[in-house]
């Protein structure tokens, strides 16, 4: 029943849709944490899909059972036109049918959102900010079964550990942000959609969810079909008891880690190298992540930055110095310590990542990079040159490897696309009239072979120009969030 009307009566329905699962709608640990009045004010997110009208529906239906208050949450990427708008209105309608209050807001116009995670990054700032203004202690994800796999097979590329893979959880507590809770990870999109076709419930479908271009897409409609197909079982029930094994395990090095190494769980300045040494590698990997994150550092690490931080604990070597945002991480023989790297801003920390990752550079922005299957339009819009080149550039990087992000330095040459040879870098600056300040601040992308491959502002590099016969291609994505 996608993309229909209201039904007359929407408090009928949720209670019809309720009596359908009873219980068992909602995965019992989240309903646990709810009946506990541990969150009694809950926003809920509702994109408009099947998933989230199903979630919707349920918690409203058990309000009073479990002493609970909702508010509707609507985020509009205007990613589809008409249709996105449409989707807003639909959930908006609903939220007043049941007597909620409702919050949207939607993409501005100079928000870059050109990739999944920076999608993701703005809804989440704006679930987190609504549920800060409406008191809510608790965010509902409409994340079900079928996520899980998805999820599990994204990290796995990834080179994830436990945590990640144990992800999505069922309920995920945060220090400095409201806890996330996802009612529906025990039912899986199939029974979803059934209960709602039964009680003639409802939802928007979005068109987007078919581009197989969309790496979650792919998986959902070819891997793992084709996956349960080859082994003869249904590999997302599989996957939904690994990861809820994984979260056991993951919850049990948490606390052995937290014991073993307590220094790096409440931020503290600097840690015992010595004790990071002699713990389990699995537990000093943890408790390094901890301590990063304690000081809000962790997105600047790509994973293999955390890599060569990991070999730097345990190296002969007595003294060594990574970068880590605005800060250094420095090392002696005894202590692993923070350094200010820079003062307001100035000047931008050198740092690595991964083809296929996002980093947080140390000026605020965000660079973002993730490899794209081209279609003919796309390629034709980017030989054309209908690429905005202070946001984003194509790539034709085949193999995923690791990028390092710097500043610019004197002697730094590049050739960008169109360009007829390779000159200084510093006389393309001045060509562009980009001023010293500006100079210092801008991110230069360096391939592993010492190539200068982007540099916002500009065309990429013309050796890695995307051509006619070009199928895949790295989209770098540069984001300007706290502008100076």
């Amino acid at each position: 029943m996608s993309n229909a009307s209201h039904p007359h009566n929407w408090p009928e329905a949720a209670r019809n849709l309720y009596a359908e699962l009873s219980v068992r709608s909602l995965h019992s640990n989240v309903r646990q944490l709810l009946a506990d009045a541990t969150c009694q004010r809950v926003l809920v997110a509702c994109s408009g899909g099947a998933d989230s009208i199903f979630m919707l529906c349920q918690l409203w239906a058990q309000t009073d059972e479990l002493g609970i208050e909702l508010v509707v949450a609507h985020y509009n990427h205007r990613w589809r036109g008409e249709d996105s708008q449409s989707d807003a209105v639909f959930v908006q309608e609903l939220a007043q049918h049941l007597s909620c209050p409702f919050v949207t807001a939607a993409r501005p116009e100079n928000e870059a959102a050109f990739t999944e995670t920076t999608a993701r990054a703005l809804r989440m700032d704006f679930l987190r900010g609504a549920a800060q203004e409406h008191s809510c202690e608790c965010i509902a994800l409409g994340h079900q079964q079928d996520d899980v796999l998805e999820t599990q097979l994204q990290r796995l590329a990834r080179g994830s550990g436990s945590d990640g893979l144990a992800a999505p959880r069922p309920i995920h507590f945060f220090q400095a942000y409201p806890t996330h809770v996802r009612p529906l990870l025990d039912l899986g999109a199939g029974a979803i959609r059934m209960a709602l076709n039964a009680c003639e419930i409802p939802w928007r479908e979005d068109i987007s969810n078919q581009d197989l271009g969309i790496s979650r897409n792919a998986l959902r409609h070819d891997v793992i079909p084709s996956l349960s197909d080859a082994l003869g079982r249904k590999a997302t029930a599989g996957a939904a008891r690994s990861r809820f094994l994984l979260e056991e395990e993951a919850d049990a090095l948490d606390g052995l880690a937290r014991l073993t190494l307590p220094e790096a769980f409440i931020a503290s300045a600097s840690l015992d190298r010595v004790a990071l040494r002699s713990a389990p590698r699995a537990l000093t990997r943890r408790a390094l992540s901890a301590w990063l994150s304690a000081h809000h550092l962790i997105q600047s690490m790509s994973a293999p930055a955390m890599d060569l931080l990991m070999a730097a604990v345990y190296a002969l070597k007595r003294q060594n110095r990574l970068s880590a945002g605005a800060f250094y991480i420095e090392l002696d023989e005894a202590r692993v310590r923070l350094v200010s790297a820079q003062v307001s801003g100035q000047f931008l920390v050198s740092g690595s990542i991964e083809a296929g990752e996002s980093l947080m550079l140390s000026t605020g922005a965000l660079l973002e990079t993730e490899f794209v299957e081209l279609n003919d339009a796309l390629r034709s819009a980017i030989m054309k040159g209908a690429v905005n080149a202070d946001l984003q550039a194509y790539v034709a990087v085949a193999a995923e490897e690791a990028l390092e992000v710097r500043g610019w330095q004197p002697g730094d040459r590049f050739r960008p696309l169109g360009a007829p040879g390779m000159k200084k870098l510093k006389d393309w600056f001045i060509d562009r009239h980009i001023s010293v300040k500006e100079r210092k601040l801008l991110p230069l992308v360096i391939s592993q072979s010492g190539e200068i491959i982007w540099v916002p502002g500009f065309p990429p590099a013309e050796s890695l120009k995307i051509g006619t016969a070009t199928k895949r291609a790295l989209r770098l994505t540069y984001e300007r969030r706290n502008p100076s």
